[in-house]
């Protein structure tokens, strides 16, 4: 089992194919089984990394959410790059995976060449406040089905520990002191940001915010799609991410103009700008 020992403990990782180095980090209560449908298309043009952060999936048990969360895990993705050997990578993130890709891609803007980030949330409102207490109910009383996706996740002895723990969190999206927006005037690499209309707990409201927020940036909103965008349409998700990756590490300027999502049916009608 690849494992690497960090400043703040062990950590499984994966390597798939090869080329440029494309790290992907998986949603808060994922793991890097999250990736199931993205390995064969994205390691075909990459080498495409993905692993556990701390306290998630096989990587080394921990429970406690610092109050410099997102620094912490930013700081493990970059010993992570650095002991694998890579001067500067790709980021594409989920979820709580999108905001630690984010502080990362501010805080050592020489070290990412591209960033895509999907699912997040940027701030904290009264309404995702809502939303997420709707949802992020005690283990007790989740849907039987959600379960079972934890305990694959992060094996049947953790995952109800794990998941209280992500209920328990702070600074989080359900915290109100939680505001990440500060990171998005130092991004400098080519952003892609994707969000599903029917998201139920960021909306549109997220993606839009990162949109403005961000210089250099690109949207993509799906329509009637909702938050685990690369689980419920992994083929529409992986096509538009490609064809983002494309023009800045595949194919040549010229082709630079091509929007994201280009070649996927026109029958998912994406809006990208």
């Amino acid at each position: 089992m690849p494992e690497i020992d960090l400043s703040q403990g062990t950590i499984y990782y994966e390597t798939h194919g090869e080329g440029e180095p494309l790290v992907g980090l998986h949603y808060g209560a994922g793991s890097t089984k999250a990736w199931k449908d993205q390995i064969q298309a994205f390691s075909r043009h990459f080498t495409f990394i993905i692993y556990d952060r701390l306290g998630h999936g096989r990587s080394e048990r921990h429970l406690a959410y610092e109050e410099r969360y997102f620094e912490d895990r930013a700081r493990e993705l970059g010993e992570l790059i650095h002991t694998l050997g890579f001067e500067a990578v790709h980021l594409c993130g989920l979820c709580e995976g999108g905001a630690v890709a984010l502080v990362f891609a501010s805080s050592f803007p020489k070290k990412v060449k591209t960033l895509v980030l999907q699912g997040v949330g940027y701030h904290t409102t009264d309404e995702t406040v809502a939303r997420c207490g709707r949802f992020f109910r005690p283990w007790a009383e989740i849907d039987e089905n959600f379960k079972r996706s934890l305990i694959l996740h992060h094996g049947e002895d953790y995952a109800g520990l794990r998941w209280e723990a992500i209920r328990d969190a702070k600074p989080y999206v359900w915290d109100r002191t939680y505001d990440i927006r500060s990171h998005f005037p130092k991004i400098q690499a080519p952003t892609l940001i994707i969000g599903g209309d029917r998201d139920p707990f960021f909306g549109l409201e997220h993606p839009v915010t990162a949109f403005r927020g961000i210089k250099n940036a690109e949207l993509c909103i799906l329509p009637g799609a909702g938050h685990f965008l690369s689980e419920e349409t992994p083929l529409v998700f992986n096509q538009m991410v490609m064809d983002f990756l494309r023009k800045t590490a595949i194919r040549d300027s010229s082709e630079s103009r091509r929007p994201p999502a280009a070649a996927a049916s026109a029958s998912n009608s994406s809006r990208c700008t």
